[in-house]
């Protein structure tokens, strides 16, 4: 994600991505591991500035990170 800033990837793009395995029924799989990582990158996890959801399409890294 961070070589393609501003690039959507749906939940099942990213599972895909990193476990080289179909990605059905991650949602909740993808949904611990940026909660984890926005733990460690962001000032507020619960605002997030970083790495931001699209509802309903997937998870994007800001331009500005």
């Amino acid at each position: 994600m961070l070589e393609n800033k501003g690039k959507v990837y749906s939940i099942p793009e990213i599972y895909e991505n990193v476990w080289k395995e179909e990605g059905f029924g991650a949602e909740n799989i993808i949904a611990v591991h940026i909660r984890h990582i926005r733990e460690k990158i962001e000032i507020n996890p619960k605002d997030p500035k970083y790495l931001k959801v699209i509802w309903g399409v997937g998870y994007k890294i800001e331009d500005n990170f």
